[in-house]
């Protein structure tokens, strides 16, 4: 998430428009729930139950692209796994017509729905895996953004704890300073112990 975030800025600075959507459990259980933040505020009226699915993705789909005012369109979509299947639909649909740039955070391990999966397996959009950092590119990160370096111990505590996660490595570094536990002695980060 943290890495396509980076991603949303780049195309915002380029001058895309930028549309987001975060999938949730909660969402998952309503029709175009992720992206009902992006559709018509008419989406979830009864009249349009009876609608035709088809006929409500291109409706949906021209609203989404209308929304750019005719720049280009990035979509973002955080946790796409847990997309239901009709805001999948039309996030696939999006990519396919080519209306919008897609960019997906996909958890691994978790089943997405097949519209997603279709993005990488029949094209249009490409699939990069992120592997988890290994112990030289944690020691480098933490150097980075404490300003300094970091005690072998700690550091090694740090590396055994988040097992290559930047989401839990992030967590963890943020918990320790916000608690005093991560400290400063003399232009080296020590976790005290406890």
């Amino acid at each position: 998430t943290t890495l396509a975030m980076i991603g949303v800025e780049s195309a915002r600075n380029w001058g895309m428009s930028v549309a987001r959507a975060t999938a949730t459990h909660a969402a998952r259980g309503l029709p175009f729930g992720a992206f009902a933040s992006l559709l018509p505020p008419d989406t979830f009226a009864e009249d349009r139950v009876r609608e035709d699915h088809g006929d409500l993705l291109v409706r949906y789909r021209r609203a989404v692209v209308e929304a750019a005012e005719g720049r280009p369109l990035l979509l973002f979509v955080d946790d796409a796994h847990l997309l239901d299947n009709r805001s999948a639909t039309l996030l696939h649909q999006l990519a396919l017509t080519q209306a919008a740039t897609v960019l997906v955070t996909v958890r691994a391990g978790e089943t997405a729905p097949d519209p997603v999966v279709a993005l990488w397996k029949d094209g249009p959009t490409e699939r990069i895996e992120l592997a988890a950092l290994g112990d030289a590119a944690i020691e480098d990160l933490l150097s980075r953004v404490l300003g300094g370096p970091m005690d072998e111990a700690s550091l090694r505590q740090l590396v055994n704890r988040c097992e290559g996660n930047p989401m839990v490595l992030r967590e963890l570094v943020t918990g320790a300073l916000d608690t005093g536990a991560l400290v400063d002695e003399g232009g080296i980060w020590r976790l005290r112990s406890g």
